[in-house]
């Protein structure tokens, strides 16, 4: 039996992998239930190796065999559904579901996005980020060392000047001068990088994260306006 998503649910999938190449790498297309607005919908996420088995569908066109079966029907590839879903978002960071419907009905009926002022004319891009909120339909995360003890220092501070690209010298001295602000609003591939050289030094970090969706846990949405 697949297991079939509301909207809220893929949205959440597809920003929870992290970054465009984790969606190409996990998810093919996304399917939807016939029938049903989109907001109402089920959807299915198939992976690249469902979409090997194809059978003729009703029409007569090719159709993967667990799509024919559980009577589903393309709705866009992920890669599009996210580029839907980021060009939504860079407009109105708290966007909610409603707003992400409105947007993938609108490239369904049109094949274009949906520009609410923001989009064609390039002013989303100079859209100062909101706390707790990140840019894109991605986390993003604040990293810095708030404590390092002293026989680590010079440790650290090697990593330091190797990952901001200082001198060893400017390094200690920030590592004195803590807290060391090791990255801002990354994203989880560069999160994890950092993460990985100061693990080894058995050194935690502090972490803020931005979160993409306006109702996951963490964000106020009154705070971020």
């Amino acid at each position: 039996m697949l297991l079939l998503l509301s909207l809220r649910d893929v949205i959440e999938a597809l920003a929870a992998c992290g970054s465009n190449n984790d969606v190409w790498n996990r998810y093919s297309w996304v399917y939807v239930k016939d029938g049903a607005p989109l907001i109402e919908a089920r959807f299915y996420l198939s992976s690249p190796d469902e979409e090997s088995n194809s059978v003729p569908g009703e029409n007569g066109e090719e159709m993967p065999a667990f799509a024919v079966a559980h009577g589903l029907s393309y709705c866009l590839e992920a890669a599009d559904f996210v580029d839907v879903l980021s060009v939504q978002k860079r407009q109105q960071p708290l966007s909610q579901l409603e707003d992400y419907a409105a947007a993938l009905d609108h490239y369904a009926e049109r094949d274009a996005f949906l520009d609410r002022g923001e989009f064609y004319s390039g002013r989303c891009v100079d859209q100062q980020p909101l706390p707790g909120i990140s840019r894109d339909l991605f986390p993003e995360y604040d990293l810095q060392m708030g404590t390092c003890p002293g026989d680590r220092i010079r440790d650290a501070a090697r990593v330091i000047a190797k990952l901001l690209h200082i001198s060893v010298a400017d390094a200690l001295e920030r590592c004195r001068r803590l807290p060391v602000i090791l990255g801002e609003r990354t994203d989880s591939q560069e999160r994890v990088r950092i993460e990985t050289q100061f693990n080894a030094l058995s050194l935690p970090l502090q972490i803020t994260t931005h979160w993409p969706l306006a109702w996951l846990p963490g964000v106020d949405p009154k705070e971020s306006r």
